[in-house]
């Protein structure tokens, strides 16, 4: 049996006796940590990946969405200046000057205009409609003996010219931005180049933030002792304005910083420099903000971003560091002295040469005179919306920045609000007893219905009470016009049929109805046309009962009166009660001889591509013959020679034009229509309380129409 060797123990020595638990506990603690700083941070990491991943969805679902809620734009007609029509040098100087275009010493620059003693040379701006494209042009205007001459450079005669059509204000349902929307394409380089170099240095550089920017700024403010600067880059100020509150903490720090980053990740410099220029708040507008460089430059300057000029890109990149506090409406004083501050910004970058740079700090600001848009063009707005409502929802006009394209002329619109503001003054002046008098016009274009002007109060300022839509009023004379068609139809009567102004006597349910003349004299036998243009009531309602009653009904209805009513013996004096809107729908047929009925406000609306969405086309069936029409608005051509309307005839006495007055019982109504080779025209004249005035239909709405065609 073989012998076991022993075996011999393994004695640690003392010094390895005693390290051995050090590294192991070393060990063990650093494995620890590790396992569970691991744990720990995935665990962290979890909620943080969500918040990043669910800010991710916030910027791209905003970014690609609809970014803004921007109310539609309703434009005028373009203003058609016609070779050989009347003009005042100094009229179409002061257009052209009303619709943006500057002066100086040539037209060479699209958006200038430039004059001399006998002539005014512009170089148009082009524009877009319904009707496609329109080039921009340059056109030499003079003026032989009154009327306007039209030239291309070479000296050629043209047909016509034509102004852009102009903004005159929002659908806005609510909303409380105004905003025009900007592609890149359309951002003037030099603005972006002041931009970038006032804001944002690193901005094609950086990611989102800059450190150097920060950097810099840091210097800046420890340098001024003060907070002179910012490091925020652009893309950090979109963040802020699109996304964000503006509160002051850390978190809406860090996760501004997190979506700039995420922007940067998923979109193009350009596409951010342009959410950029189309997002900045540069001024309140009472309770709209204004966004944008775009509607910057129309509200401040009147014209469009690409015809400013740098001290004016100045002026408005200057704004962004405090928009209230450099409006150059409020404090012009601090807004110049910021924008050159920007300019001298410039010039330390070799932007600008020390030349330009002086030249440019001494230029004064220039802000375009203000129009309250809403105040001339309210009346006109509200018949826009509600032709509208019926193909178009609330939401889609205020928020989706559609152009609408009306048929106002900007011209007639002005000048029938100066008229009647300025004819009620004079007679609430001449008589106490008429304060508180109040007025609406409607005008449209004789031919074609579009109408032009609408006026729905006598007071300057827009009231919300359209009055050319809601005073539904008795029209007195006005029916008379109608009245002599039906006869006139019959094909028994012509203007020089004779009729007899007698005394009559009607029984109406009961009740005897004496009809009286404004004279309460009787005139014997006249003609038809005489009978017409002095108003003689009794000759009237004699002509009414040998054609019908019922038959002056039917042709109130076939003119397009669409109000319900009862044809009674009263009806052929103007009981029928009518709005001054439908009362020049009633004349349209008779202004335009037969080529149109309805009246058109809105033209056409498209979207911001170009996309024509809805065009609007007028009815103009009309079941009365063409010369049928045109006899009768010869006939009218009577009452200013030997009727009524004499005084406008002394106005304009080598002008030939229809007209009509009206004056209701108590004369608590005052009426005209005045029909010219242009403009079918309404006036009415009352009170809102109905109470007896004053004035008839000569001494009143008249006088408002000579006003208006005078200018």
């Amino acid at each position: 049996m073989a012998k076991k060797t022993p075996v011999k123990s393994r004695r640690k020595s003392p010094t390895s006796s005693k390290k051995a638990p050090k590294s192991s506990f070393l060990k063990r603690s650093f494995r620890f940590c590790f396992k569970w700083g691991l744990i720990l941070s995935l665990l962290g990491s979890i909620p943080f990946s969500i918040w990043v991943w669910w800010l991710n969805g916030q910027v791209v679902s905003r970014f690609e969405g609809q970014k803004w809620q921007v109310p539609s734009e309703v434009y005028s007609a373009p203003i058609v200046l016609v070779n050989g029509a009347p003009w005042k040098k100094q009229d179409l100087e002061n257009l052209l000057e009303e619709t943006g275009y500057r002066f100086g010493r040539n037209s060479q620059k699209v958006g200038w205009a430039a004059r001399s003693q006998t002539k005014v040379s512009a170089h148009l701006r082009s524009y877009v409609d319904h009707l496609g494209f329109h080039e921009s042009e340059r056109r030499i205007f003079s003026f032989e003996q009154g009327r306007l001459v039209i030239q291309a450079l070479n000296g050629d005669e043209v047909s016509e010219a034509r102004i852009e059509p102009q903004r005159i204000g929002y659908l806005y349902g609510g909303n409380t931005e105004s905003r025009e929307i900007l592609s890149y394409n359309e951002i003037p380089k030099p603005l972006l180049d002041i931009l970038v170099a006032v804001e944002d240095q690193d901005f094609y550089q950086h990611w989102g933030i800059s450190l150097t920017g920060i950097a810099r700024a840091i210097v800046v403010n420890l340098t001024q002792g003060a907070r002179r600067q910012g490091g925020s880059t652009l893309t950090q100020q979109l963040v802020k304005n699109m996304y964000l509150s503006s509160e002051r903490t850390y978190t809406r720090k860090l996760t501004e910083v997190v979506m700039s980053v995420l922007l940067e990740y998923h979109y193009s410099k350009q596409a951010i420099i342009t959410a950029y220029m189309n997002e900045v708040y540069l001024a309140q507008l009472g309770s709209s903000a204004l966004h944008g460089f775009a509607a910057a430059s129309q509200h401040f300057f009147g014209r469009p971003l690409n015809e400013l000029n740098i001290d004016e890109f100045a002026l408005l990149v200057g704004m962004v560091k405090g928009p209230s506090l450099y409006n150059p409406e409020r404090s012009p004083n601090r807004a110049k002295a910021r924008r050159n501050t920007v300019l001298a910004v410039l010039k330390e970058q070799g932007r600008l040469s020390d030349k330009d740079y002086n030249y440019l700090i001494k230029q004064p600001i220039r802000l375009a005179s203000k129009q309250k848009e809403r105040s001339v063009y309210g009346d006109y707005l509200d018949l826009v919306a509600m032709q509208l409502s019926r193909d178009f929802d609330e939401t889609t006009l205020a928020t989706k920045n559609l152009r609408i394209y009306t048929g106002v002329d900007i011209r007639a619109q002005r000048a029938a609000s100066v008229a009647m503001q300025r004819q009620v003054a004079s007679l609430e002046k001449r008589d106490a007893r008429l304060k508180g008098l109040q007025g609406a016009m409607v005008v449209t274009d004789r031919v074609t219905g579009q109408v032009r002007a609408i006026v729905g109060s006598s007071g300057a300022y827009y009231t919300g009470f359209n009055r050319a839509l809601g005073a539904v009023r008795p029209i007195g004379s006005l029916v008379k016009p109608p009245l002599y068609l039906s006869a006139l139809a019959t094909g028994r009567y012509t203007w020089w049929s004779n009729i007899e102004d007698k005394r009559m006597r009607f029984n109406v349910g009961g009740q005897i109805w004496e009809p009286e003349n404004y004279d309460r004299e009787t005139h014997g036998v006249v003609h038809l046309f005489e009978a017409m243009a002095k108003s003689y009531n009794l000759a009237t309602v004699s002509l009414a009962q040998q054609i019908g009653f019922d038959r002056v009904g039917d042709t109130l209805r076939q003119l397009g009166v669409k109000r319900p009513f009862t044809m009674h013996p009263a009806m052929a004096l103007g009981a029928l009660e009518l709005s001054p809107f439908e009362v020049s729908r009633l004349y349209q047929p008779i202004a335009s001889q037969g080529k149109s009925s309805e009246l058109g406000v809105v033209l056409a609306v498209m979207d911001q591509e170009d996309r024509l969405m809805k065009r609007f086309d007028q009815q103009n069936d009309v079941p009365f013959t063409d010369a049928l029409l045109a006899v009768t608005l010869d006939g009218m051509t009577k009452t200013p020679q030997i009727g009524t309307a004499r005084a406008a005839q002394a106005a304009f006495p080598n002008l030939r034009f229809a007209a009509k007055t009206g004056t209701t019982n108590q004369q608590k109504d005052s009426w005209f229509v005045g029909i010219t080779g242009d403009y079918s025209s309404t006036v009415w004249l009352g009170d809102d309380d109905n109470v007896p005035l004053s004035i008839t239909g000569s001494s009143g709405a008249q006088k408002v129409w000579i006003d208006f065609t005078q200018m």
